[in-house]
């Protein structure tokens, strides 16, 4: 029976490199900003109705992934209760057991991480200042704990 690992965490945290592991050993890894690069998009962000259309995308691809009996890791923020109910009951819908994974770091660690990858040029080199990464880590919805979240440390 095929498994879907939600990842859950702010900017810097580890969720990719995490995620990956879990594609090592064999899961399907969904992941916006690759999807968002492999459209073509560097610098700017896409219009709103171009993102839906790519979420919409990595939800089917789940979809088609756990028919097929393949594990899922979703890598992405998931930084609003809405947003992980919202994989939730995708989950639910197509049958499958989900699991909640938290991935944080300390804020300099994030800080750090983000910092070193700002001069890079890939789909998972986000661009923050300090001050941007502060207020997205003090907004970001931290799971409740009936969300039932494993919280992995990684720094």
């Amino acid at each position: 029976m095929p498994k879907v690992t939600l990842l859950c965490g702010p900017a810097g945290a580890g969720k990719t490199t995490y995620a990956r592991k879990l594609e090592r050993r064999g899961a399907v890894r969904l992941s916006m900003d690759e999807a968002v690069w492999d459209d073509g998009w560097r610098q700017d962000e896409p219009p709103q109705e171009r993102l839906d259309e790519l979420y919409a995308g990595l939800q089917d691809e789940l979809t088609r992934a756990v028919a097929a009996g393949s594990d899922v890791v979703v890598d992405l923020s998931l930084a609003e209760r809405s947003v992980r109910d919202e994989w939730r009951r995708l989950c639910g819908a197509a049958g499958v057991a989900c699991e909640l994974v938290v991935v944080t770091a300390p804020f300099d660690v994030l800080w750090d991480r983000v910092k070193r990858r700002n001069d890079e040029e890939h789909a998972n080199a986000v661009r923050l200042t300090e001050s941007r990464l502060r207020l997205y880590v003090d907004g970001f919805d931290w799971p409740a704990t009936d969300e039932d979240a494993r919280v992995v440390v990684t720094g």
